[in-house]
C-alpha cells in the first residue's frame, strides 16, 4: 500500500481551483477530487505492523487549528513532464505541523525525506517542451488567491494506480488534538 499524509481540501476550495483548469490545451488536468496538499510522502508500506506504527505516530499529533490560503500559480520543472501548481501562502503553523509529522514518522521507522518541504497543490501535468505556454498560464493565474481554509485535521491517504490517473483513498483522519475523535460525515 502506497501512503502519504496530506490536507484534504474543502469542496468549495476544490471548486475554486477547478476553475483554473482548461485554460491551457493539452494538459493532463488532475481531477478535482484528487486535489490535496501533501505534508509527508511515506511510500510503500507492506506490513500490518508498519501501518500500525504509522497510525500510532499520527495519533500523537497535536496543534492549534489554523487557516491557510493558496496564493499564486507556479511551475515545477522536471525532465519530461512539468507540473502546474498553486502555491501556499507562507504559514508558520503549517510548517510546524509538517515538521511534527516528519519527526513522528521518523520515530515510527519511516525513512527520512531528502527533499525540503515546499507546500503546493498540483493541478495538472504538461510536457516540458511547452514551457513557454506554461509560463503564460502561470502569468495569467499568478494573482490567484483562495478564500482561507481552516485546518483542523490531517488525512492519511492510500494512492491507488488507475488506468490514466491515481485515485486517493482516505485511510484515516487525525484531529488537531489527540483526544478528539472525528465522526465520519461531521464537519468540525
Amino acid at each position: 500500500m502506497r501512503l502519504f499524509v496530506a490536507l484534504d481540501l474543502s469542496a468549495p476550495l476544490r471548486d475554486e481551483l477547478a476553475l483554473l483548469r482548461g485554460s491551457l490545451p493539452n494538459v493532463q488536468w488532475i481531477p478535482k477530487d484528487n486535489y490535496h496538499l501533501t505534508l509527508r510522502f511515506i511510500g510503500e508500506v507492506t506490513s500490518r505492523a508498519e501501518q500500525e506504527e504509522i497510525d500510532l505516530a499520527l495519533g500523537q499529533l497535536s496543534w492549534a487549528p489554523f487557516e491557510l490560503s493558496l496564493l499564486g500559480a507556479g511551475l515545477r520543472e522536471h525532465t519530461k513532464t512539468d507540473t502546474l501548481i498553486i502555491h501556499i501562502e507562507q504559514n508558520d503553523a503549517l510548517t510546524a505541523l509538517q515538521s511534527q509529522i516528519e519527526k513522528l514518522l521518523r520515530r515510527a521507522g519511516c525513512d527520512t525525506l531528502k527533499k525540503r518541504f515546499h507546500p503546493h497543490i498540483a493541478l495538472g501535468h504538461i510536457s516540458s517542451t511547452r514551457r513557454e505556454e506554461s509560463a503564460r498560464w502561470v502569468q495569467a493565474h499568478n494573482l490567484f488567491r483562495s478564500t482561507p481554509m481552516s485546518v483542523q485535521h490531517v488525512t492519511l491517504f492510500e494512492s491507488l494506480k488507475g488506468f490514466d490517473q491515481r485515485t486517493y483513498v482516505h485511510q484515516a483522519e487525525y484531529a488537531w488534538h489527540p483526544n478528539m475523535t472525528l465522526v465520519p460525515g461531521e464537519e468540525l
